[in-house]
């Protein structure tokens, strides 16, 4: 039975701050489990590439809206997020990062229109924004079951099929051998 442990380990490339407070790209993540970080958040994202894998966390990171990301957050919130939409590739993954910022940010103006000594204008701005936001997000979450579905879907082509009477027809591969078997 293999042993289970944490450690900390570098991921370059991150698009953002890293802990340490310099703007290196790098940031300092936690291991656990026999997989490495990089075999996690590439799964997470649906994507071959670190880079484009850390990058995809990044953006989710810093398009929250509360609470508000810190120079150490490459957060772990963040990747289970996008791992719950499932995505299978880079576009998927493109589009889950704007469902999860449109989220974000149509929850944020719902606060805002809620607010106490709000004024009617305010209140309506917020709501409209709200409103939009959710619009799109739906349209969003449109256009992700219909990427799931094209690479979920088979097509089969039937060009033509003549059954006489007697007769019977098959649907699907026939394969025949060359010796009359």
């Amino acid at each position: 039975m293999k042993r289970h442990e944490t450690d900390t380990k570098q991921v370059r490339g991150a698009q953002g701050p890293s802990p340490e407070g310099s703007d290196s790209g790098t940031a300092v993540l936690k291991k656990t489990g026999e997989q490495s970080l990089e075999e996690v958040v590439r799964k997470a994202t649906g994507t071959h590439s670190d880079d484009v894998a850390i990058r995809l966390i990044w953006q989710v990171t810093n398009a929250r809206v509360w609470p508000k990301p810190t120079d150490e957050d490459f957060n772990l919130p963040d990747l289970s997020l996008i791992s719950e939409m499932k995505p299978q590739n880079a576009t998927e993954a493109m589009l889950a990062v704007q469902m999860i910022a449109t989220h974000d940010a149509a929850l944020m103006f719902a606060r805002r229109a809620t607010l106490d000594d709000q004024s009617p204008e305010g209140t309506d701005a917020n709501v409209l924004r709200t409103t939009r936001l959710m619009r799109l997000f739906f349209q969003q979450a449109e256009a992700m079951q219909k990427l799931k579905r094209k690479a979920d879907q088979q097509s089969l082509t039937v060009e033509q099929v003549n059954v006489h009477q007697g007769g019977q027809a098959i649907v699907g591969s026939v394969s025949t051998s060359k010796d009359g078997g």
